[in-house]
């Protein structure tokens, strides 16, 4: 056959087509935040920090840490763990055919099932590998994945390690992963990323509806897409004033741009656009109104004039703003007016013109109905006029349009009458209802263990939650109930079958006495303040009492090494009275083998940095009961003092627990220093207390969120759940201690879903690593 030059360019064009069409995408490098969530058939992982640029992903007596690149760094199932140093490496962009290696160590447990066999640790090369572009199907779904291989080659022992995973460029995550080892398969079971559901805009300030009293204004927007995000624009009443491109897309985009208001009512547009062209819209209306302490306006003699034209506006009767519509095609009515005339009237939806009117001559008043058709999820509505002076004026709406669906609960996991051989589960579920949906429960065994109550009622909702199930079935109920009422449950009988344990081996020669250890502990509360323009805390003082009776009872430290300092106790919480505690009881009695343990509830404040070392501009103080809000840097206890403290304990292990917060804002543990503005507060302050090796601490919240206390507790929800894992609600694994991690994690978990439950948002953290595993209470009985 012979092809003509024509037909040899249009046969080689489309080879060249099939190509592109066949070659898989190349991913882009995903980045986590504290919070983010991976609910998988192993358990339910949420992101609880970062430790020197690892991820670190808790469940529930289990972990995974990964690298930068998302190499493996750590993974362990109770007490099996295996840790590689560095972490694996993976290439990216990510694609089929990419290798890396590198030597390392590969720190490993006993082998499961062989006698004599030790854990240790050995040099290792540390290989990965993308070895194909598949369909995945797991719980959760099917999705394209990579297929990647990572092998530890023990260069002592000259064996290997292989372990699989699969990574979904569409949802941003591991979906599956398998292993030869005790460390077992496991699978997605439900997404649980904001980014799966597609262009994804968060504003982090300012509030819709605001009002300002300062013309200047930072603007914070973050976009995310599975896809890809090729352009975020942002526009302040109908005019532009900056925007990003990424010509090949990213899955994040993050644009900061201060803004200058107008006087009166503003409008800012946040657009942005995926790879394939679709678009979707934020809107945040502010009002600008100067300050009464401003300079007034010079007087001016009154001269006759000009009749001063009605202000531009734009009046819109349908549709109503945040509408949740079960029909797609509705009418834009309304009536725009004022001026000196209307010149232009441009009509938008979802960031593309759908109409434009010329008034020719200029109009006094231009009526608008003008028929839409939405498309499904949210929509942003936008009316732009503009007069003959040039002067804008913008009306938004946002309008939601879902298909007409029932209330319905669709469980993903566990599968009805399945049989498990570990008491750790999770629970996954998807609820939808196209009237919203309110609220959300799931129980186990009749009782409650975890709420979704939600503000504003989605279309659809996950769910998930951990459980632990008991010896034999368990009964598992996800109820949902939507906006009008309507409830729906579903229920699945799950059992499980505890592992039968080995008999016994002979006792092994007992190990010579280690060295005795003691538990030094500073338990301080503060509820009751000797200005006036501190707020008094209520449970403050409970609070320090409950850890104080816990430490000295179920956790087995010695009364005369715990002090207590409280409004009620002998000593009491003054500045000079804390700074002895911490830095001379503790710096003169603890050893270099003691555990050493403080606690402080009370209230912790911001002010203005004027040293210039924090990035958020604010200096951190923990407040006495004698401070002086006037004068925090000299009647308060600096954060940074803390260092110096540090540094005068002599012990390797040092736990701080704080039941304060930061923020300055209202309603939680915390107020801000006078002529000191409430922000967004950064945790620098904390990774600067804890880069020395053997400190850790956890604070009872994010810096930007409150620590809340309720009276149904009679305590702080962070201090409840303290003294309950310290009692032995947090030996995840049974073996009868309570470690740190073990209480961080069950701790985090519990804090994270109250808050939730009573419509707040308050996440503990833990910054600072301690060598290994740190028992702090005995749990009696096992």
């Amino acid at each position: 056959m012979t092809l003509r030059p024509m037909g040899l360019l249009l046969a080689l064009l489309a080879l060249a087509t099939t190509a592109a069409a066949a070659e898989p995408p190349r991913a882009e490098l995903p980045t986590y935040g504290p919070g983010d969530r991976w609910v998988r058939s192993d358990g339910l992982y949420e992101m609880v920090r970062i430790d020197d640029g690892v991820y670190v992903f808790a469940a529930p007596g289990r972990e995974f840490r990964l690298g930068r690149t998302l190499g493996l760094a750590r993974i362990n199932r109770g007490p099996a763990a295996h840790d590689f140093s560095p972490p694996f490496e993976l290439k990216w962009p990510l694609k089929v055919g990419e290798r890396t290696s590198h030597r390392g160590v590969w720190r490993y447990p006993p082998r499961p099932g062989v006698p004599d066999s030790r854990g240790g640790h050995s040099p290792a090369t540390l290989s990965s590998s993308v070895e194909a572009w598949e369909d995945v199907q797991v719980r959760g779904g099917t999705v394209k994945a990579f297929r990647i291989e990572f092998t530890a080659h023990n260069e002592r022992t000259n064996r290997d390690l292989t372990l699989q995973l699969w990574y979904a460029p569409e949802t941003r995550q591991y979906v599956k992963g398998a292993s030869e080892i005790n460390l077992g398969s496991w699978e997605v079971v439900a997404f649980d990323r904001p980014g799966t559901a597609g262009l994804d805009i968060m504003i982090a300030e300012p509030r819709d509806q605001a009002r300002v009293s300062e013309p200047m204004h930072p603007f914070d927007v973050r976009v995310r897409s599975a896809k890809g995000v090729t352009r975020v624009a942002l526009s302040l009443n109908g005019a532009e004033i900056a925007a990003r491109d990424e010509r090949g897309g990213r899955p994040e985009m993050v644009l900061r741009q201060p803004i200058r208001l107008r006087e009166g009512r503003n409008v800012v547009l946040v657009t942005a656009t995926e790879t394939d062209g679709t678009s979707r819209q934020e809107s945040r209306v502010i009002t600008y109104e100067r300050s009464a302490t401003g300079a007034a306006p010079p007087t001016r003699s009154f001269t006759p004039g000009p009749a001063v034209a009605p202000p531009l506006t734009v009046a819109l009767s349908s549709p109503a703003d945040r509408a949740r519509l079960e029909q797609a095609a509705i009418a834009v009515a309304g009536v725009v007016s004022g001026g000196r005339g209307i010149a232009r009237v441009t009509v938008t939806l979802n960031g593309s013109e759908i109409t434009r009117r010329d008034e020719t001559p200029p109009a006094r008043a231009v009526p608008l109905n003008l028929p839409v058709t939405l498309r499904e999820g949210q929509n942003t509505l936008v009316v732009t006029a503009t007069d003959v002076d040039g002067g804008v004026q913008q009306e938004v709406r946002a309008v939601e349009y879902a298909r007409p669906a029932p209330l319905t609960v669709a469980v993903r996991y566990p599968e009805d009458r399945a049989r498990v051989a570990e008491e750790s589960s999770v629970v996954a579920a998807v609820v939808t209802s196209s009237k919203g949906v309110a609220r959300v429960t799931v129980s186990l065994n009749g009782i409650e263990v975890a709420q979704q109550a939600e503000r504003t009622p989605p279309t659809s909702l996950v769910v998930s939650a951990p459980v632990t199930l008991r010896a034999g079935a368990n009964a598992i109920v996800v109820s949902a109930t939507d906006t009008a009422g309507t409830t729906r449950q579903e229920v699945r009988t799950i059992t499980y079958d505890p592992p039968r344990v080995a008999a016994t081996p002979p006792a092994a020669a007992p190990a010579p006495p280690a060295p005795a250890r003691n538990q030094w502990a500073v338990v301080i509360g503060v509820g009751q303040y000797e200005s006036a323009a501190i707020p008094r805390l209520r449970y403050t003082v409970p609070d320090a009492e409950a850890i104080h009776q816990t430490l000295i009872g179920p956790a087995g430290f010695k009364k005369d090494n715990v002090l207590l300092l409280t409004d009620r106790s002998e000593r009491k919480p003054t500045l000079r009275n804390i700074k002895w505690a911490l830095g001379t009881f503790l710096g003169r009695s603890a050893q270099k083998d003691d555990t050493v343990v403080i606690f402080f509830a009370g209230h912790g404040a911001p002010e203005v940095d004027t040293r210039g070392l924090e990035r958020d501009g604010l200096a951190k103080y923990l407040i006495p009961s004698d401070a002086d809000p006037d004068d925090l840097y000299s009647t308060a206890l600096p954060m940074d003092e803390l260092q110096t403290i540090f540094g005068r304990i002599e012990a390797e292990r040092v736990v701080v627990f704080l039941d304060a917060c930061y923020s300055g804002a209202a309603g939680g543990r915390t107020f801000a220093a006078k002529k000191t503005r409430a922000g967004t507060v950064d945790d620098l302050f904390l990774e600067r207390l804890t880069r020395s090796k053997g400190r850790a601490i956890i604070t009872a919240s994010r810096t930007s969120e409150v620590s809340i206390e309720l009276p149904e507790l009679g305590h702080g929800i962070f201090s409840y759940y303290l003294v309950n894992g310290l009692k032995g609600a947090a030996d995840l694994n049974r073996d009868g201690i309570v470690s740190l991690q073990e209480l961080y994690e069950y701790v985090e978990q519990q804090v994270t879903t109250k808050s939730r439950a009573v419509g707040g948002n308050q996440h503990p953290v833990m910054k600072g690593e301690l060598e290994g595993a740190l028992p702090l209470a005995k749990v009696r009985g096992r």
